[in-house]
């Protein structure tokens, strides 16, 4: 307000000196007239000069303090949009890094499953081999029986010619006969239950596997219609 009053006072000397002049020169061109007169209208025109100057000064301090308020309200709206953004901004970053290590994670263990699948796919291999072996064996078994029973033919005829002599190799046959039917009994058992845990293992690891990528590509989807 001061700097605008310094300006204000040349301007009101270069207003005053001409009409100093002008003053002057009436005051020596109308020396005849009253000096009273004279001081009466330099004091009224000295009087307008101050009122022009203090509704001048009036108006730069109203213009001044409306413009610091709209600047302090501006500011303090921009330092509140600042806040806020910056608040925002941590918390898409407090997110971001959240989703990040939850895919991490999800990566993991998808790995994981992927190793423990081709895990199964070996185990299914080396089933499918010993399931065949085991039917070979199986047939190889089969074929001892008939040619058992063949023999057991043989001896009958046998027995019936010569009885004695082989009733004790005949209870040998039937022993091994039993034994043999025995062991293939089990055999079967043993092929039937290991079928059954081999279908219920596959089963549960293929549902765990289908929900956990069922729950990976679920997640990858919100975080991409997040972003």
């Amino acid at each position: 307000m001061q700097d605008y009053k310094e300006k204000l006072k040349p301007s009101y000397q270069k207003k005053q000196q001409p009409m100093q002049k002008e003053i002057t020169g009436e005051l020596e061109s109308t020396s005849s007239k009253p000096v009273q007169e004279t001081v009466e209208t330099l004091k009224l025109e000295k009087e307008q000069l101050q009122k022009q100057l203090a509704e001048q000064t009036e108006h730069a301090k109203q213009v001044m303090t409306f413009a610091q308020k709209n600047i302090k309200e501006k500011l303090a709206e921009q330092i509140h949009e600042e806040l806020v953004l910056q608040s925002k901004l941590e918390k898409l970053e407090y997110t971001n890094e959240n989703q990040n290590k939850l895919i991490e994670q999800l990566t993991r263990k998808l790995a994981n499953l992927e190793v423990k699948r081709q895990t199964l796919v070996a185990e299914k291999q080396q089933l499918q081999t010993q399931l065949r072996c085991e039917e070979v064996l199986i047939q190889q078994v089969k074929a001892a029986k008939t040619e058992l029973a063949d023999y057991k033919l043989k001896f009958v005829t046998l027995v019936d010619v010569e009885k004695e002599p082989f009733i004790d190799i005949q209870k040998e046959n039937e022993e091994q006969l039993k034994m043999l039917g025995q062991q293939e009994r089990e055999l079967v058992s043993l092929r039937a239950e290991r079928d059954y845990f081999k279908d219920r293992y596959n089963q549960i690891m293929q549902t765990r596997i289908m929900k956990w990528i069922g729950k990976y590509w679920l997640i990858r989807k919100r975080l991409r219609s997040k972003k």
